[in-house]
């Protein structure tokens, strides 16, 4: 309700609609957090499990695999899955073009997987992989006839619906994995749960998605939504280059061991702290955008985001780069030991990740061309990073990833100075107050981790986390009092809001 001193201005477009597609908006959004979350921790908790019986190599076996089969996802369809999000009218004939064209698409990249396998599995020096790729080929065929629907789902806002299936996916997967392994299978385990996975994925959708194809082929739009997917499928291309470059320059020059361990150590930031950034870039980029268009202050609006993420991402890395060898001990086992200095460094790799809030600035200020370009400079500085580093060892590649996204980050803030007008020491200066208690922490989790190394690596862990909180909390409730001046007012507000809806389903 509106208050009393307060009437609605007929000309701004607010109405039962609008309304309508923000909550639509906002409950999709918390649905896909709750997928994207739920399948980390499942996927974590069955690798947790499945560490304990295979070894590095039979991981690694399929991790070059599954590599490749990434790279076929992100091409396969030629981007008409977010054709048919985009896709504004004849909803039925677009999602036809869409599903014949992944059905095509599905039956190439299969029989090309079958046929390019050796050469595939001779680039990672894993000859006898072959045999795998080919199993795992007929996944492509499966998961392309799952894509329409899935990307229906996303254009009705329907993730309450891609919940099930996506949690479905990495659950059997993992389940029948885990029988399989304890089974004696071995590698063959992890190939039988993905294809498991996959296709429990795929009928799921086709059972709760209602649509079905027909016989009809809408020629006329398949011209203009394939030309739409080629824009969108040179953004993935990119965004996929910069994610996997480094876990390719690891399996090709340090082999399928090196790239499982390399790829254990990613998945534990990956499943907790990188889960955190996803969530908050979610927010802050309509936050911005909305602020922007209104022409509000996104200065300030920065600098609190900015502060609020160094709070939370730093003293996160920083802890877990200390305490990385006693989470690999106790989670996955003394024959993964190798994986831990690894995630140290991937740990501070994710810390300047998290720090780096220039691309909403910039995709909510209107400069997408701006960010195109830093991607691709960043993009052009990491190729030979990675293939000398891929040389020396596994830590090497994550040090050159640290390095090349920590220069980045320094940039790119600079950038954003500039963009919305704000004193780099401003920018600093919201840094520095985390910075600080972060310092503190790890000066603590160095004393206590040169203290316990006779303590078993359970007691070294807990310790090292109630040290570390205790002196985080502490050291920034000195350094910056304000951050829990503003916990508590959000928390005041939810107690607020919920009393008030009690009042009202009571009234």
């Amino acid at each position: 309700m509106l208050p009393e001193d307060e009437t609605p201005d007929p000309n701004t477009p607010t109405n039962a609609a609008t309304s309508d597609v923000g909550r639509q908006t906002f409950r999709a959004a918390a649905w896909g957090f709750v997928a994207a979350a739920g399948k980390r921790v499942f996927t974590l908790v069955g690798l947790m499990l499945l560490a304990r019986v295979l070894e590095p190599h039979e991981f690694g076996v399929i991790g070059f695999a599954m590599l490749y089969l990434t790279m076929v996802e992100v091409v396969g369809d030629l981007g008409t899955g977010e054709a048919l999000v985009y896709w504004p009218e004849r909803r039925d004939d677009a999602t036809q073009v869409t599903f014949l064209v992944n059905v095509a698409a599905g039956i190439f990249w299969s029989l090309t997987s079958l046929l390019v396998a050796p050469l595939v599995a001779g680039f990672f020096h894993e000859p006898n992989g072959a045999i795998v790729l080919r199993v795992l080929s007929v996944t492509t065929l499966i998961k392309f006839l799952g894509n329409t629907h899935d990307a229906l789902a996303k254009k009705d806002l329907r993730f309450r619906s891609r919940t099930g299936p996506e949690l479905a996916l990495t659950a059997i997967k993992s389940a029948v994995a885990l029988v399989l392994a304890y089974l004696g299978f071995g590698a063959w385990s992890l190939v039988w749960g993905h294809i498991a996975g996959i296709a429990a994925w795929t009928i799921l959708l086709w059972f709760i998605i209602p649509w079905r194809p027909s016989l009809r082929v809408p020629t006329d739009l398949l011209a203009p939504m394939l030309r739409y997917g080629r824009g969108i499928l040179a953004v993935e291309l990119l965004a996929a280059f910069m994610f996997y470059v480094d876990v390719v320059g690891v399996g090709r020059y340090l082999g399928v061991t090196a790239l499982a361990l390399y790829q254990m150590a990613s998945r534990i930031p990956d499943s907790s702290i990188m889960v955190l950034i996803w969530v908050a870039a979610s927010a802050l980029f309509p936050a911005f955008a909305k602020l922007h268009a209104e022409g509000a202050d996104i200065q300030r609006a920065y600098l609190v985001a900015t502060r609020c993420m160094a709070a939370m991402t730093l003293p996160a890395c920083l802890g877990l780069a200390f305490l990385a060898r006693p989470v690999i001990l106790v989670f996955f086992g003394s024959h993964w030991a190798a994986a831990a200095p690894i995630l140290s460094i991937l740990s501070i790799y994710v810390g300047f990740r998290g720090l780096d809030e220039v691309g909403n600035v910039l995709k909510a200020t209107g400069r997408v061309q701006t960010l195109v370009w830093l991607t691709v400079a960043k993009a052009i500085a990491l190729v030979p990073a990675i293939l000398i580093s891929a040389r020396i060892s596994a830590p090497a590649v994550a040090a050159a990833l640290a390095i090349v996204y920590g220069a980045g980050t320094l940039v790119t803030t600079v950038i954003a100075a500039r963009v919305i007008h704000v004193p780099i020491g401003a920018i600093a200066l919201a840094y520095a107050r985390s910075a600080e208690a972060a310092a503190a922490m790890s000066l603590a989790l160095y004393g206590w981790m040169r203290v316990c190394g006779r303590f078993d690596e359970l007691v070294q862990l807990a310790g090292g986390l109630l040290i570390g909180a205790a002196v985080y909390l502490v050291a920034l409730r000195l350094t910056d009092p304000e951050i829990f001046e503003w916990l508590r007012n959000v928390l005041r507000s939810k107690r607020s809001a919920a009393s008030d809806a009690l009042a009202a389903t009571q009234s």
